[in-house]
């Protein structure tokens, strides 16, 4: 015996077979490409910077406290990355950063 469901019954379970057909054949290929995504280091996004490190070599030294002297007397002007590398996070490269670089390096 065949059973007349009403025509919104009938597009309601085409939408459901086909949403769950969708939602399996995603999975499947994110589960296939997976495997090909490439880190990126965060070096190379312009990610950690160690504060007062200035010139980008990892370390914030007395080189670091001289470059913030040349910004602070206008000799230079100073980078986004140097910017970002303010050790006191106040937005300008002043003296007291290159006091604080060169009082941290004395307490080492």
């Amino acid at each position: 015996m065949y059973i007349k469901y009403p025509h919104s019954f009938r597009r309601n379970a085409r939408l459901l077979v086909l949403s769950a057909f969708c939602l399996v054949g995603s999975f499947t290929l994110g589960l296939q490409t997976s495997g090909n995504v490439q880190p990126v280091a965060l070096i190379e996004a312009g990610g950690l910077h160690l504060p007062g490190d200035m010139d980008g070599n990892g370390v914030a030294d007395v080189s670091d406290a001289m470059i913030i002297i040349e910004i602070a007397q206008g000799y230079t002007t100073a980078t986004s990355d140097q910017l970002r590398a303010d050790p006191n996070s106040d937005g300008a490269l002043t003296v007291d950063d290159a006091l604080r670089i060169l009082s941290n390096l004395s307490l080492l």
